[in-house]
C-alpha cells in the first residue's frame, strides 16, 4: 500500500495538456477560444437545428470526407480551405460557411450523415438526455440511495471500475451532524463525551 495523493490543482492542469504545450513552445498564453480547437479546424461545435453537434475533423482526408458528406464540394475545392494550416487562417470565413449549413438540418441527420462518412462527432446532450441513456444505467453512473429525511434520491455512480475491489455508492448525502455520533465513537468518545461536546456547540449532533 501507499498513499495516494491526487491535487484538485494538479488534475485541472494536467488537463491542459496540448494547451500547455502551445504554451511552451511560444511563451503566448492562448486566448479564449470558446469551443475551438486552437490548432485543428474545423473542430468545435455547431448548432443544428435542434441542438448542438461537435465536429472534429481532425485532417486533411477527414475535411474532404465532410465536404462530400455534407454536399459541399466548393469547399472542399477552394485553396484558402485546402489544408489545416490554411483552414486555420481563414477560419472565421470558414466558419461563416458552416453555421448555416449545420443549422438547415437536426443534430440527429448531422449524425447520421457524419457518421455514414467516417467523420467524428458526437451530440451535445443536456443532463436529461445523459440520465436517459442506456450506457448510463448500464455503466451504475445512476444509483438510487435513500436518504434520512428526503427517502430515495438518485446520485450519480462511481466513475473508476476496480475489477477486484469495485467501490459503490453505499450511502445518501448526510444531513447535517447524521454522523457525528458515529464518527466520534470511532475515535475513542463515551457517550458522556459526545454529549458534552453537543452541549457546549463543539460539534453539531
Amino acid at each position: 500500500g501507499q498513499v495516494v495523493d491526487i491535487g484538485m490543482l494538479d488534475a485541472t492542469t494536467a488537463l491542459l495538456t496540448y494547451q500547455a504545450g502551445n504554451y511552451f513552445a511560444n511563451g503566448v498564453a492562448p486566448g479564449r477560444l470558446g469551443n475551438r480547437h486552437p490548432t485543428i479546424a474545423p473542430y468545435e461545435t455547431f448548432a443544428t437545428s435542434d441542438g448542438d453537434v461537435a465536429l472534429a475533423v481532425g485532417n486533411d482526408s477527414l475535411w474532404q470526407a465532410f465536404c462530400a458528406a455534407a454536399h459541399l464540394p466548393e469547399l472542399g475545392a477552394d485553396p484558402r480551405f485546402a489544408t489545416n494550416a490554411l483552414r486555420l487562417a481563414h477560419y472565421d470565413e470558414l466558419r461563416a460557411r458552416l453555421v448555416p449549413v449545420f443549422a438547415s438540418r437536426t443534430r440527429a441527420a448531422w449524425q447520421g450523415i457524419l457518421r455514414e462518412a467516417g467523420v467524428p462527432n458526437g451530440a451535445v446532450r443536456g443532463l436529461d438526455e445523459v440520465f436517459a441513456d442506456p450506457q448510463t444505467a448500464a455503466r451504475e453512473m445512476l444509483v438510487e440511495v435513500t436518504h434520512a429525511t428526503l427517502g430515495p434520491v438518485k446520485v450519480t455512480g462511481v466513475p473508476v471500475k476496480l475489477s477486484d475491489t469495485p467501490g459503490s455508492v453505499r450511502t445518501a448525502p448526510p444531513t447535517l451532524g447524521q454522523h457525528t455520533a458515529a464518527v466520534l465513537r470511532e475515535l475513542g468518545y463515551d457517550q458522556a463525551g459526545i454529549e458534552a461536546l453537543v452541549a457546549n456547540g463543539a460539534v453539531r449532533g
